[in-house]
């Protein structure tokens, strides 16, 4: 029973901080966006070096970067929800769609990487996104220890019969 409440306790920790590493990007596009264009916001997370002037002048991108922001802020409510409202089943179910969200994060910045590095079957794209691996590695490293350590599924979380 202990390790049962360990591991909620730990998959519950995961989600907190999963859902406060998304508050830099969601401030810094938000509040960026308000006064010009949530570009901005994402020169300041990726880095301006990123930018071409065609995309600092696209509708279309802001646009994307706006889609982008919402998912992040709906990601971030998931992540109170699974800490405040979801049973244990759900927390699992919850995890484990979000490391899968964040493994395809990673495949993409292997297969087409900002920074000017090179594309599979180089690596090199995990580690030319300054907020790659702060936030996504972070989710993923916290969400899949908690996801191992809570024990889950409908059988775990029946009591015991008691006499028997």
């Amino acid at each position: 029973e202990d390790e049962k409440n360990m591991g909620a306790a730990i998959l519950n920790i995961a989600f907190l901080v999963s859902g406060l590493l998304m508050l830099p990007p969601v401030v810094t596009i938000f509040g960026k966006g308000l006064q010009a264009s949530p570009i901005d916001g994402a020169k300041e997370l990726i880095g301006a070096q990123n930018f071409v002037q065609a995309d600092l002048d696209s509708p279309l991108l802001a646009h994307i970067f706006w889609i982008d922001w919402g998912k992040n802020v709906m990601i971030t409510l998931l992540c109170l929800a699974a800490v405040f409202v979801f049973d244990l089943s759900a927390k699992r179910a919850t995890a484990l769609i979000m490391i899968m969200h964040d493994l395809w994060a990673c495949v993409v910045q292997v297969i087409t990487p900002i920074g000017g590095v090179k594309p599979w079957p180089a690596l090199d794209g995990l580690f030319s996104n300054p907020v790659l691996l702060p936030i996504v590695g972070g989710q993923l490293f916290l969400l899949t220890i908690g996801l191992l350590t809570a024990s889950g599924g409908k059988a775990a979380s029946k009591p015991k019969a008691k006499g028997k």
